[in-house]
């Protein structure tokens, strides 16, 4: 029987916003809904996100600027590169909580989350210098 992490890395990216699971559209959806914005305390379980409880969603209204407010209403569409790498990070984070998730004109830009700082033993840790 696969392992939680082998079983995240076979699973396929999805390619269409109809093949997410219910978490992966909420997540979707909010983003392309706020425009601007970022997620804060994102929980993340098996690769998924967790709105319960609800992480902190903090809206960014740019000023004196045109936004597209309606992006659009159809049910299915192709996901954007953006986006197939955020479930793709998610999925390696498997679980764990998302710092902080950014994002404009409803696209992912930036992801922030915790990992231990561990001493790699393979690496070499000494000086390099003479």
């Amino acid at each position: 029987m696969p392992s939680e992490r082998e079983a995240r890395a076979s699973n396929p990216i999805p390619r269409r916003f109809c093949e997410l699971s219910a978490a992966g559209k909420v997540l979707i959806s909010t983003m392309r809904d706020v425009q601007f914005g970022r997620f804060e305390d994102l929980r993340v379980e098996n690769g998924e996100p967790v709105f319960d409880p609800p992480p902190r969603l903090i809206k960014v209204k740019r000023i004196g600027s045109a936004e597209d407010s309606n992006p659009s209403a159809s049910d299915d569409w192709l996901i954007k590169g953006a986006i197939a790498d955020l479930l793709q990070e998610l999925n390696a984070v498997g679980n764990g909580t998302v710092e902080r998730l950014e994002f404009r004109r409803g696209i992912p830009c930036l992801l922030e989350f915790a990992i231990p700082a561990t001493v790699d033993a393979d690496r070499d840790t000494e000086g390099r210098c003479g």
